[in-house]
């Protein structure tokens, strides 16, 4: 599943991403934050970002869940940025940090809170690849977090497969059926490692396979791409979409026609 954050890429000056073969981080990127910058909204993915300001004061690094809806977000003027995009449910967490905390809001960590030398190691680094080689090597010493290594990984694992292979269309019940656990059980598994319901992930993952469908074929009518993208209908797609892209499916491509 591609993931993807169309505003930041549209407005962040400068930036640049590359993908990881990692299996925990779906990408790293760069951009610059400057005081012209036009505003930078985040959109639901489902995802965790690691995020660190290089600026002239330091190094802060920042840690943000995905967000519920489309929403600002706040950025340093005259600041670098470095960021790590975690794929779903396979976040890395500072073991002072749950998964609840940072859902649709960002935490500032204490820069060395996932090595003691990275912001240095960040800060010295002259390229994206470089950043992303240096920050694989320290979170890969760093533990899971505790959540995710109990019973509940396998269900996670099983039910965010099952709502990948059907554009978000299958329900609780059919989960608990296939696994012989309660439904109240499959939700609450789930919820422990995303902080979220699969109800609301099956919404993102229609959300960024609308995003997906609209960037590889434009000339897709609303009708097609609803059904694409795992939507009931067109009036379906139509409402979920505004609400975690702040336009109508429209208006969106409109303002990503120069993208």
């Amino acid at each position: 599943m591609n993931l993807r954050q169309p505003y930041v890429q549209k407005n962040a000056t400068g930036y640049h991403s590359i993908p990881s073969h990692d299996k925990n981080i779906f990408s790293y990127y760069i951009f610059q934050e400057e005081p012209t910058t036009l505003p930078i909204h985040a959109v639901p993915d489902g995802c965790v970002d690691l995020t660190y300001a290089i600026g002239s004061n330091g190094v802060r690094c920042f840690l943000g869940g995905t967000v519920l809806r489309m929403k600002y977000w706040p950025f340093e003027a005259g600041c670098r940025y470095f960021g790590v995009r975690f794929r779903p449910g396979q976040c890395i967490l500072p073991d002072d940090v749950c998964i609840d905390d940072i859902v649709n809001t960002d935490i500032e960590l204490p820069a060395d809170c996932y090595g003691a030398d990275i912001a240095e190691q960040l800060c010295e680094a002259k390229t994206l690849k470089e950043q992303a080689a240096q920050i694989h090597t320290v979170l890969s010493k760093v533990s899971r977090s505790a959540a995710c290594q109990d019973s509940k990984a396998s269900i996670e694992h099983y039910i965010r497969k099952r709502i990948y292979e059907t554009n978000g269309q299958v329900s609780i019940r059919e989960i608990s059926q296939e696994t012989g656990y309660s439904e109240c059980y499959v939700r609450r598994a789930f919820r422990t490692i995303h902080g979220i319901s699969p109800k609301a992930f099956e919404q993102i993952v229609r959300f960024q396979n609308a995003l997906d469908e609209m960037a590889h074929h434009k000339e897709l009518g609303i009708f097609a791409l609803a059904q694409k993208s795992g939507y009931f209908d067109q009036s379906h797609m139509v409402k979920e979409f505004h609400k975690f892209a702040g336009l109508t499916p429209e208006q969106y491509l409109q303002e990503m026609a120069d993208l």
